[in-house]
């Protein structure tokens, strides 16, 4: 009878966590990745320099023209959240290991990790106190005009241009939870929304409404109350790392432990890009 061949190989467990990890998330479509350069190690920081206005002037041949100093500041991006995973894999799992298998453990990992990382791109969202449209009661009636005056909001903070889209391109986002989604879906305007068919280049979002990219997360809040953030990729800047995968020899029992270290942090380096309100649903 033939053996069943041992086809576990710790480094393709690492390849797949790596990539599931790294590439899923609804929130990591909303922020820009711009300084994540090379991060070793928790506490690592990242200094971004914000230019100053430039004043424009009415000339006067007259009058000799005067230089202006530029005050620039500086923003830290600090690497200060670490998450870690382990799980052991029996001798008899590597026996029977295949594909399948290992797509059932990588995806595991990859929504626990997803959950905790895109809960904490969403409380970094500290929209400028302009951009604060307070609490409001949703209805299938007023929730198409409340989208509109939440967008209203980032158009006047010149977040975003004539053409409807942030510097990066593209729409705006609102992160929305399935109670909001239901009563937009509930509404007039909804016959005339766009489904998005290629999720490649809006990754996470479901529908195009009021002039934003829906995006659907359970991050959000709950019992009716939903801290609604929404913005352009420029409000919040993010780094990650997983700084290491890899496997051992379990000394008591049969198997192999495979564990990971992860390291990411993230700023609201321009509040004023990003808006937000509390959704109350009935």
């Amino acid at each position: 009878m033939a053996m069943a061949t041992n086809v576990f190989k710790p480094e393709l467990w690492s390849k797949l966590l790596l990539r599931d990890i790294m590439n899923y998330g609804v929130m990591l479509d909303c922020v820009n990745r711009n300084y994540e350069g090379e991060i070793k190690n928790q506490g690592d920081t990242v200094h971004i320099q914000k230019i100053g206005d430039i004043t424009i002037n009415t000339h006067d041949e007259s009058k000799a023209m005067t230089h202006q100093n530029i005050a620039g500041t500086t923003q830290v991006l600090k690497i200060d959240q670490a998450k870690d995973f382990m799980f052991l894999v029996s001798d008899i799992d590597k026996v029977q290991a295949n594909v399948e298998l290992m797509t059932k453990y990588t995806n595991k990992a990859k929504k626990n990790v997803v959950n905790v990382k895109d809960a904490y791109l969403h409380a970094l969202g500290i929209a400028a106190a302009t951009n604060d449209m307070g609490t409001v009661a949703i209805t299938a009636e007023n929730i198409y005009g409340t989208l509109v005056d939440m967008f209203a909001e980032l158009a006047r903070a010149n977040a975003i241009g004539a053409d409807g889209k942030g510097e990066d391109g593209k729409r705006p986002y609102i992160v929305l939870p399935p109670e909001v989604v239901a009563v937009i879906k509930k509404s007039p305007e909804a016959s005339h929304a766009t489904t998005l068919g290629d999720d490649t280049v809006r990754k996470g979002a479901i529908m195009q409404y009021a002039g934003f990219d829906i995006k659907q997360s359970t991050n959000v809040g709950a019992d009716g109350t939903f801290n609604i953030l929404a913005g352009t990729t420029e409000g919040i800047t993010y780094a990650e790392q997983i700084t290491k995968v890899e496997s051992l020899k379990d000394k008591d029992f049969f198997g192999d432990f495979v564990r990971g270290l992860y390291l990411y942090g993230g700023l609201a380096a321009q509040p004023e890009c990003l808006a937000k309100a509390v959704f109350t649903v009935a």
